[in-house]
């Protein structure tokens, strides 16, 4: 009854209702309000910029294709037991692994990038408000007020979040596209086939593509907890990671080939709109970032073993810690380290895939968590982490999924029972 009144999400670690549980389509908004992002177009814009035309879009279709691959299988976990990420890899990393190392890694990255993201729009709103408008706001406030303003729908919950995307997205597509044409228009196409050197492979490609969403393919079952049923959730998935994505990345890669520049809110200010690059700039933050801080909610709550009802506290604390960062420039020496951080996920990925999909044979009843530690688990991650950090060529998201799950696979099959679903060793 209090979370009817307040319409705060009050489900945290728990497990998700039947009658919490919502539409395909919804989710599906949600994912795409993720991939709509600044980052996202400027995977386009590398990729214009190192390969020709057809080598980039072939790259960045691979690449999301891997993403969603392995997206739809960590997704499912979550429908099936109605619990986020961080509560299903206590089954191969135990409640204190899950608490200390899955959880921290989770919050310190999302919040990173909830704080970076937020600094990069308020300095183009004030920028832009200031260019086009003549009227000057300080960077410090802009961050701030776009910060509180990301928060508010974070703070509200997944019920926020799918109201923000439904809207959020087809205007924000629309938009695009309609930026697109008339960046085309002005700028012409013949830059479209210019000869372009090659300086990054194919395989460099798909790995710069798949790069940035490896943490999003591990959490995903934060988001399709709330999901009804296995179909539903590929659906969501599908339809809501690749058309969005991939827009994004043509929009990015036509935007840097055509007018020498990835961001198409810049493109749009440049030929005369400022309003509706503003309008990109901010929706795109706003539902991408809103998805980190609400993420980072959960996890925190794990951290400190909290109550579900103190979630929507600790997201607005810790999103207003991450906007003060923001505001005092700390963010922009943090950028290198989450980035850096990113290595961490997708050896995270493997193990979740080998425990749920193979050694409990997709069953939810099947299903339990580990007290403390496993150590099997953590061993695992550790040789798919390595693997990231000091192997940089190869498919390095695919490589390190299934190192991890392979060290994983030999480690549970050599050290432990196969009914042994509840212990530790």
């Amino acid at each position: 009854m209090k979370e009817k009144i307040s319409h705060v999400e009050t489900t945290t670690l728990n497990r998700v209702s039947t009658e919490e549980k919502k539409g395909w389509i919804e989710v599906a908004f949600i994912h795409a309000g993720v991939m709509i992002c600044v980052p996202s177009l400027l995977i386009g814009g590398l990729l214009a910029l190192a390969m020709p035309l057809a080598q980039a879009l072939t790259a960045g279709c691979i690449g999301y294709g891997l993403v969603i691959l392995f997206a739809c299988f960590t997704s499912i976990p979550g429908s099936d037991l109605g619990l986020p990420s961080c509560v299903i890899l206590q089954s191969c990393f135990g409640r204190s692994g899950s608490r200390y190392l899955v959880s921290l890694l989770f919050t310190i990255s999302l919040l990173g990038w909830f704080g970076v993201n937020n600094a990069v729009c308020g300095s183009a709103f004030a920028n832009l408000m200031a260019n086009s408008f003549g009227i000057e706001v300080p960077i410090s406030i802009s961050i701030l007020i776009w910060g509180v303003i990301m928060l508010t729908t974070a703070v509200y919950g997944i019920s926020a979040m799918g109201k923000l995307n439904t809207l959020a997205v087809p205007a924000l597509l629309i938009v695009c596209l309609a930026g697109c044409v008339l960046a085309l228009r002005t700028h012409g196409t013949d830059n479209l086939n210019s000869h372009v050197e090659t300086t990054m492979s194919l395989v460099e490609g798909i790995t710069l593509t798949t790069g940035f969403l490896t943490m999003q393919i591990v959490t995903a079952a934060d988001i399709t907890r709330y999901q009804k049923g296995r179909a539903n959730t590929i659906k969501a998935t599908l339809w809501g990671v690749l058309p969005a994505g991939i827009l994004m990345l043509v929009i990015g890669i036509l935007m840097a080939k055509v007018a020498g520049e990835y961001d198409i809110s810049q493109v749009l200010c440049n030929v005369g709109l400022p309003i509706l690059g503003m309008i990109v700039l901010i929706l795109a933050a706003w539902t991408t970032n809103t998805t980190n801080a609400y993420l980072a909610g959960i996890n925190i709550v794990n951290i400190l073993g909290l109550k579900d009802d103190k979630r929507a506290m600790v997201t607005l604390i810790s999103g207003l810690l991450g906007t003060v960062l923001a505001m005092i420039g700390v963010m922009d020496q943090f950028e290198a380290f989450i980035t850096w951080l990113g290595a961490a996920f997708s050896p995270m990925g493997g193990v979740m895939l080998v425990d749920y999909w193979i050694l409990r044979k997709a069953s939810p009843q099947k299903w339990s968590p580990r007290e403390r530690f496993d150590w099997l688990g953590v061993i695992a991650w550790g040789a798919g982490f390595v693997l990231n950090i000091f192997v940089t060529s190869g498919l390095v998201l695919v490589q390190s999924i299934l190192l991890s799950g392979a060290v994983y696979y030999v480690l549970c099959r050599g050290f432990r029972k196969e009914e042994d679903h509840g212990t530790i060793l």
